[in-house]
């Protein structure tokens, strides 16, 4: 029989969890959208939206993975309602770490050039951070080169298991992430005009501020860094201790991710700022414009792009390895229960191997900018890549859905006396039940659902 694994320590499983949440869309994609969505009205709509929705969908994901101790597969094939709806978090991984092992390949890129700057090398040759990102993005074969190499550092650690893998990379890495960022954050607030970042950061603004699109982006921001509706929590929680506070530990994830998230907008935004860029620059922020930032910054300008891109592979892998780890284990479990070999190593070979095959046309668009592949230009907003239509069906499409769903498969289905005997085992008291009851019936599927509505339409334009 196959015998499921555990964490070695609640600590252990914090900070897989958190990793899992703190990934490059905390870098990159919170800064961004901050800068979108209206700054300081961003925010506070980001808060809402994690403390009734974050927290509530969390704890329920969690309940369910510890409660049925499967994947999200098997777990909706145990519950029995909305069987197929297990599938939504298997396709996500596979269509999100499709193109984020892309997105995390080009952090090693440009990890090996600062490090080819600091040792007296080719380096960027003189090319503007623009220019550099677009040859890389029409070279297919660097892509893919990238995009492999990625997805073979998350394979080595995803095949450890989960207490020797996933944990131990986790204890370490976390925490190292942590001490990285603030580094850069002091270095950051302490350029001149680095005030006026603060300032958008942390002042309503007057002018330009659309409620809608804040809610949309704040709303899409929140699923994607806390890992929802993606069966990445359900899976880790069901390799959870009975012993553990699943309440206590489904508040303590969100306000980490939204500390790093603010920690990620303090290390971004003012250097964006002090330098006269643009913060709606998305991954202009990324590759385009830190280049030019570190580049300000003279000879110590590599030592911190060697830091940056180093702390954004950190955070991709945490978050990659999440991922994986949900495909891995639908895996395990749907061969398990057919009663054939299950072994951890061979199938997280052939899953990152599918993984890497579903990514080779994101490396080969690059983004849009190689012109190699066909462009899908019923997306809006100028979105035509292969990077973009993946993440439109996961982002805009299922994570949302699937975050609904669970709520009214628990409160309309299960109950909450199901969720009750499993949050109080051996024990453990049910902190802030009236909030999560009230939550999970009707706050948290409204609020949702008015976010699926707004975020898929506005894919499409309407």
């Amino acid at each position: 029989m196959h015998e499921r694994e555990s964490w070695g320590s609640n600590f252990g499983f914090l900070m897989a969890a958190i990793g899992s949440a703190v990934g490059l869309g905390n870098v990159w994609g919170f800064p961004y959208k901050m800068g979108i969505g209206g700054g300081f009205a961003f925010l506070i709509t980001y808060l809402l939206l994690v403390l009734f929705c974050g927290c509530v969908v969390m704890f329920v994901e969690m309940t369910i993975g510890r409660k049925t101790g499967k994947s999200p597969i098997r777990a909706f094939l145990e519950i029995g309602t909305f069987k197929k709806l297990g599938w939504f978090g298997a396709i996500c991984g596979f269509l999100i770490l499709a193109f984020y092992s892309w997105i995390g390949g080009c952090c090693i890129k440009y990890l090996f050039t600062y490090i080819s700057e600091l040792c007296g090398g080719a380096g960027f040759g003189g090319m503007s951070g623009l220019d550099y990102f677009v040859q890389f993005g029409s070279n297919p074969a660097s892509g893919i080169f990238y995009l492999g190499l990625f997805m073979l550092l998350t394979l080595l650690v995803v095949q450890g298991g989960i207490s020797k893998g996933i944990e131990k990379f986790n204890v370490v890495g976390m925490p190292a992430l942590l001490v990285l960022m603030v580094i850069l954050i002091i270095k950051n607030l302490s350029l001149p005009g680095a005030s006026a970042g603060l300032a958008f950061m942390f002042t309503w603004p007057t002018e330009g501020f659309n409620f809608f699109n804040t809610l949309r982006m704040a709303g899409g921001q929140m699923l994607f860094s806390l890992s929802l509706g993606m069966g990445c929590m359900l899976t880790y929680g069901s390799y959870l201790s009975k012993k553990e506070s699943i309440p206590k530990n489904a508040f303590i994830i969100p306000f980490a991710d939204t500390l790093m998230a603010l920690l990620a907008g303090l290390m971004v935004i003012p250097a964006v700022f002090a330098f006269g860029l643009d913060p709606q620059g998305g991954p202009l922020l990324l590759f385009y414009t830190m280049k030019e930032v570190f580049a300000a910054m003279g000879s110590a300008g590599a030592i911190f792009g060697i830091m940056f891109f180093l702390l954004l592979i950190v955070a991709a892998l945490t978050s990659a390895m999440s991922l994986l780890e949900v495909v891995t284990s639908c895996a395990i479990d749907v061969r398990a229960g057919k009663g054939k070999s299950a072994n951890r190593r061979p199938i997280a070979c052939c899953c990152a191997l599918a993984i890497f095959i579903l990514g080779i046309p994101v490396a080969i668009d690059g983004a849009g900018i190689s012109g190699l592949m066909p462009q899908f230009t019923f997306l809006a907003d100028g979105s035509e890549s292969w990077l973009d239509l993946y993440d439109t069906i996961a982002e805009g499409l299922l994570m949302p859905l699937g975050s609904v769903l669970m709520c009214l498969v628990v409160s309309r289905k299960l109950g909450f006396d199901w969720v009750n005997e499993e949050v109080t085992a051996c024990g453990q008291k049910w902190l802030a039940e009236g909030f999560y009851r009230v939550s999970i019936k009707y706050i948290t599927p409204v609020l949702m659902s008015f976010v699926l509505v707004s975020l898929f339409l506005s894919y499409f334009g309407i």
